[in-house]
Formats: C-alpha cells, sequence, structure tokens
C-alpha cells in the first residue's frame, strides 16, 4: 500500500536479535530471580556471558530494550519485524514484548540469532512462556531450541549421535549439563539435547534433525506427568517413522530433566535417564494402557475378558512399529493388566489377526498371471497400481503413474527371488518389496518370498525399516536350530510410496534395505544410484581404504538375516528396483534409456529382464515405478550386531505367529536384551562382515 515501508532484510533481523541477546545476557547477573530458577534447576552454569548459550533476562520495564535497540541505530519497523517490540495501538509508543522474563535465544542451524524463548518469573503473566512470535526468520515448526547452539559446539564422542528431544529450553540445558558427564564415559558417542520452541515436533524439526545429524538415534523424553503423556501421544504417529533408532523415556512421575539435575549429581542422573529408555512404541503402549484405565475403558482385565480384547486392540499396532522389542513389550503390558505375558502376545495376534483378516484387505486382487517358464519372462503384480484420488490428501491418481514386475529364471525352473506389491486404498499407501535369494538353494527362494511377503505387509502399516526387522525377526525364528547350510538368506529391497500434498507430485519415497538389491532414479538426465551396495568393497570405501577389485566387490557384509540395514527418503521419482542378477548383466546406459523414457512400464521391466540373457544363470528381477524425477536423499545406516540376533517381532498374523506367539518359550531363541536399546551409550557402534 502507498506510504508503507518495506519489510526489514534478513540480515538487519539477525543483527537486531544478535543484539538484543547481548543485551538481555548483560543484564541477567542483576536479576537474583533468574539467578534463583538456574540454581534450582541445575542449569547455573548457563549464565556464563561467554558460553554457547547468551541466556539473559529482560527486566520489567516496558520500554527497556525498545530505548536501547533505537540508540544502537535499529529502526522501529526492525524491532517490531523481529518480534521484539510492538506499537502500542492508543499511545503508539514502541514497548517490548518480553518484561521480567529469563531469555533462552533461539538459533538457526547457523547459530544466528532467530528468536527467543522466554519463562516468566513474576509469577502474574497469564503464559509461563512466552515464544517470539513468527517473523521472516522465525517459523517456530522449522526450528529447535539448542539445536544451532551444539551445531557450533558439538558435543565430544564417537560414532553416530544421540538427540533427546525434550519439553523446554531449562530441559535442554539441564541435557547438556548431563551431557558432558557422559561424555567423560570413553569411546561414548556424542549427545545433543533439543527442544520445539512452543509446539508440539514436528515433521519438519524431525526432518531437520535428520538431515544436520544423520543417522541420530532419537530419544523422546518427556515429562513424567498427564501432560507429559499428552505430548508423547501427540508426538508418536510423527516419530514412530523415524528412519533410524528411535526410543522414548518416561521420567519419574513429576520430574523432568531439570528437575533430575537440580535433585541429583549430573552422573547419577544421567544414569536415571538411561537406564529408563525404552522402544518408544513400548513407552506408548504404558501410555495407552494407562489412559485406558484412567478412562475407565478397562477396570479389571484378570477379571473381564471384555478388558483384556480392548486392551490387546488398543495396543497390537504398536507391536508392528517395534518388531525387536515384542517380548519386552508383551512383558511390559502383561505386568500392568495382571496376565501373563504368554497370554498377552497370543491376544494380540489374535486382534491383529481379526483386523487383518477382514473382508476387503488391503492387499491389491492376486496375480492370475501364468508362471514363469524357465524360457520367458512373466508379469508379475498388475501393471498398474495407482494411488487412489483423495480428497483428504489432494492426491491425483497419475502421482503413482504405474508399477510393474519381470522375472527372468535363466535356465532354471524355479527363480529365487521374490517380489510383492500392497496397498492399502483408505491410506493411499503403496509397498513393493524385492528380495534375492542369497544361493542358489531351495531355502533361498523359500528365505526370499517369506522377507518379500513380510516386509511389505508390515511396511504397510508401519516404515520400511520396520518391514525389514520384521522379516529379519522371521526369517531367524524360521530357521532356529537350523544347521547354516539348509537355512536360507536373502537381500532385501523396500520401498513405501506415501501421499504427500506438500511434495510437487504429491508424493514422497522411503526405502530401506539390507544387502545388494539396488534402486536407481534419473537425476539431470543421468542414472543415479539412491542405495548403497552393503558389500565388503562398499564399506573399505566407505571407511576411506582403497578399493581393489575382487571378490570384496560380492562379498556381502549385511543381508536379511544380519547386518546393516540402510534407509533413505526420496523426493519423488521414477525408481528402478532391481537384484544383483540384473545390475551386473545390463550396461548402467541400458538401465537409464529404460528410466528415463519409460512410457509402457511393464514392457520396459520385460525388456530388461530379456536382457539378462534366457541362459544366463542370475536370476532376474525387475520393479519400475513411474513417477516423476528427484535426487536420491541422504542415507542413513543402522548398525546391529556382529552375530545373527532373532528378535521377536510384531508382524501380521502369519509372523506373528511364528516369532512370538509363546513369548515366554516360544520355538525361537529370542534375545532382545534391555542394554540393546541404549547399546550406542557406551560403545561405538560396529558393522558386520562375513
Amino acid at each position: 500500500m502507498p506510504g508503507e515501508r518495506p519489510a526489514p532484510p534478513p540480515e538487519r533481523l539477525y543483527a537486531v536479535n544478535a543484539a538484543a541477546a547481548q543485551f538481555y545476557a548483560s543484564r541477567l547477573p542483576a536479576s537474583r530471580k533468574a539467578a534463583r530458577y538456574l540454581h534450582n534447576h541445575g542449569i547455573s552454569n548457563a549464565a556464563d556471558p561467554t558460553g554457547p548459550w547468551q541466556v539473559g533476562y529482560a527486566a520489567g520495564r516496558w520500554t527497556e530494550l525498545a530505548t536501547h535497540l533505537r540508540a544502537a541505530g535499529f529502526t522501529d519497523e526492525e524491532v517490531t519485524g523481529a518480534g521484539l517490540g510492538f506499537v502500542h495501538n492508543r499511545s503508539g509508543h514502541l514497548l517490548d514484548r518480553f518484561r521480567d522474563r529469563l531469555m533462552f535465544p533461539v538459533t538457526d542451524v547457523h547459530n544466528r540469532v532467530v528468536g527467543f524463548t522466554a519463562r516468566d518469573l513474576g509469577g502474574r503473566a497469564e503464559a509461563k512462556w512466552l515464544n517470539t512470535p513468527e517473523t521472516a526468520i522465525y517459523r517456530k515448526r522449522l526450528l529447535l531450541y539448542g539445536l544451532g547452539q551444539q551445531l557450533a559446539n558439538r558435543p565430544a564422542g564417537i560414532g553416530d549421535p544421540i538427540v533427546f528431544v525434550v519439553e523446554g529450553a531449562a530441559d535442554v540445558l539441564a541435557m547438556h549439563r548431563l551431557a558432558a558427564a557422559h561424555a567423560a564415559i570413553p569411546e561414548t558417542q556424542p549427545l545433543y539435547a533439543v527442544a520445539p520452541c512452543g509446539t508440539n515436533v514436528t515433521r519438519d524439526q524431525l526432518d531437520l534433525i535428520q538431515q544436520t545429524l544423520p543417522g541420530a538415534h532419537l530419544i523422546l523424553a518427556f515429562d513424567g506427568d498427564d501432560a507429559g503423556r499428552r505430548a508423547a501421544d501427540q508426538v508418536y504417529p510423527v516419530a514412530s517413522r523415524w528412519p533410524g533408532q528411535v526410543s522414548g523415556v518416561r521420567l519419574p512421575e513429576g520430574q523432568d530433566p531439570a528437575d533430575m539435575l537440580g535433585a541429583m549429581d549430573p552422573a547419577w542422573a544421567i544414569s536415571e535417564i538411561i537406564g529408563a529408555v525404552q522402544p518408544l512404541a513400548q513407552v506408548q503402549m504404558t501410555n495407552t494402557l494407562d489412559r485406558l484405565f484412567a478412562t475407565k475403558r478397562i477396570t479389571d482385565p484378570v477379571r473381564f475378558v471384555e478388558d483384556r480384547i480392548t486392551a490387546y486392540r488398543a495396543i497390537a499396532e504398536l507391536f508392528v512399529d517395534a518388531p525387536h522389542a515384542t517380548r519386552d513389550m508383551a512383558e511390559a503390558a502383561a505386568e500392568r493388566l495382571g496376565l501373563a505375558s504368554t497370554d498377552v502376545a497370543r491376544g494380540v495376534i489374535e486382534a491383529w489377526s481379526a483386523r487383518t483378516d477382514t473382508p476387503g484387505g488391503t492387499d491389491p486382487p492376486p496375480d492370475t498371471a501364468a508362471p514363469p517358464s524357465a524360457d520367458e519372462p512373466a508379469a508379475g503384480p498388475p501393471a498398474e497400481v495407482p494411488t487412489p484420488s483423495s480428497p483428504s490428501h489432494g492426491v491425483a491418481e497419475t502421482d503413482i503413474t504405474v508399477s510393474a514386475t519381470a522375472h527372468n529364471t535363466g535356465s532354471r525352473r524355479a527363480g529365487t527371488t521374490a517380489a510383492i506389491t500392497r496397498h492399502d486404498p483408505s491410506s493411499g499407501i503403496t509397498v513393493w518389496a524385492l528380495a534375492d535369494g542369497i544361493g542358489r538353494h531351495a531355502q533361498a527362494a523359500t528365505a526370499a518370498q517369506m522377507a518379500a511377503d513380510i516386509a511389505a505387509t508390515v511396511s504397510l502399516r508401519s516404515t520400511p525399516a520396520a518391514g525389514l526387522h520384521a522379516a529379519r525377526a522371521a526369517i531367524n525364528a524360521f530357521y532356529s536350530g537350523v544347521h547354516p547350510s539348509q537355512a536360507g538368506d536373502a537381500s532385501l529391497l523396500v520401498v513405501s510410496a506415501y501421499p504427500s500434498p506438500t511434495h510437487r507430485h504429491g508424493v514422497r519415497w522411503e526405502l530401506a534395505w539390507a544387502g545388494d538389491c539396488r534402486a536407481y532414479t534419473i537425476r539431470a538426465g543421468q542414472l543415479a544410484q539412491v542405495t548403497a551396495d552393503h558389500t565388503a568393497a562398499r564399506q573399505r570405501r566407505d571407511q576411506g581404504e582403497h578399493p581393489s577389485p575382487g571378490i570384496a566387490d560380492v562379498l556381502l557384509t549385511s543381508s536379511i538375516r544380519a547386518g546393516d540395514i540402510s534407509v533413505c527418503p526420496l523426493d519423488e521419482g521414477p525408481l528402478l528396483l532391481c537384484n544383483n542378477g540384473v545390475h551386473r548383466a545390463i550396461p548402467e546406459r541400458q538401465l537409464a534409456a529404460e528410466l528415463a523414457g519409460m512410457s509402457d512400464a511393464q514392457a520396459s521391466a520385460d525388456r530388461l529382464a530379456r536382457g539378462v540373457g534366457q541362459h544366463n544363470a542370475r536370476d532376474a528381477t525387475v520393479l519400475l515405478i513411474h513417477a516423476r524425477s528427484a535426487p536420491p536423499a541422504l542415507v542413513t545406516t543402522t548398525r546391529t550386531n556382529a552375530h545373527a540376533t532373532v528378535t521377536a517381532s510384531g508382524s501380521p498374523a502369519a509372523l506373528a505367529k511364528t516369532s512370538f506367539m509363546d513369548a515366554g518359550t516360544g520355538p525361537a531363541a529370542v534375545t532382545t536384551p534391555q542394554a540393546e536399546s541404549v547399546r550406542g551409550f557406551g560403545q561405538p557402534a560396529a558393522g558386520r562382515r562375513r
């Protein structure tokens, strides 16, 4: 409008926020109330003006900061544009927004001050915490308190980071002090702490952690009161899709990290918190059962079968989200309900069976095509697997155009690969799983088929990483006690497509894999490999060693049975999935030509499968998914134990009956040590070489 001044440029907003932070910090020593608050929460060291936190104090007067900033050369528009002040609608005077508050500067990933979160010290304000309003540089759903300061002053440690997500700024400072005590342990992992600023934890904030601290073990630590449990309920749907290890902490009733630090020695406090770490799904399960009791939806599960059924239905989905922790979860639920863990496991299986076995399930119609012969490839699932229109997601049917599968078993009658597609019309999610049996015996085919089927089914209701963990648990349980020469193994690759109205084409992807099945996309007209091979040669390259051709090129360091699991998000497509029989036999230029010029996905898949050669000893399986072009995203890898570990899985009924049908004396020797959820605290992670 005429007469309006242009908005201040971002550089001036950064500058005025930095000046305000320095001013507030200079006023902190004069405030006894601020000193008392810091002392009571065990974070007096944050008052160090030369430290990274720059905690300050805003006096109770109305114009103290405004007067200082004007004298420093900042305009009224810059002060109000940064959210530090406002113009009174009657008097027209510029007034301070923050008064009689402890000031915690919020920085971006470049450690530039972009705003503040402030704690009331006078006891008269309506809001205990007050945050900078949305500005051109402060968008609270995209920021995390403490992240910028710790990226600029990284904690000591070795290996993948551990990131605690806590509720407030004081808790971040308390956890940072605990991290200093934790860092004294030799060869420990670096520990970070962050908190949202007046919001629930958002998908954008978790993406920010993933981008800046890849491979992080995420731990949600909320207060042990009703508000903390409500916060955990709200964040669980977002955090449960974290691509790496995700855990939670149920802190003692009525205490947060700052309270614990204020009441005990830092070494004791960190040991208490670490000892309380559990899989996030287990924390959520306990919260769910507590809520059922509190709302009188269940009263006495020991006496009333209806109460048991209600509880099992409420927690069954959570077992799928933590396939490595179902035994511990069954035991924890049993203790809370007053039942035997075997009864809980059986009840969860029955509840899950009732949910997944209803008519009109989520799987697409079965393939009616003839089985492949020895001479010709056969189409897999129907050529089109569209994502249905959904007004709630705003996703059109053309977002995922088509998918197609083709097989070629070479000169053999039976193949050792498997490709499975699952689609859920209600959510619009589609999952593809490709498994490549290791070896040429019958059990390689069995392992591939089981792994693909289980991973696809679990991923449809959870994440690709959870699908791989579930398949791993089932395969290891299936072959428990079997001589290795008679056991099957496979590489496995899972892709999930999620409707996402925020993406340009309305769909986003997530991949997880173990082994050497590959996924490719097109980037700037060139073939780009999305996945990273889990081979000895690739491992040596990643460690900076000079690669040498030979057997290391094909020696796997990971498979569905054991080893690393990698995860990679992707904004768009198209995608070409294939086993090693394809990528070793077909030149990359031909793969690129089919992927870039794909107009008929089934025809392209058939050509690639035939291209391996009719009499080639290798199996060939190709899966093409037609969408749009996008660069690969960052790959994160979860390091696992050096030896195959059977970990009971909460998958759908067929898997569940195999892997945890008896939580106490099941057929498999299930090993889920509680310490595994916090294994990284004491020593660096190690990969597996086999």
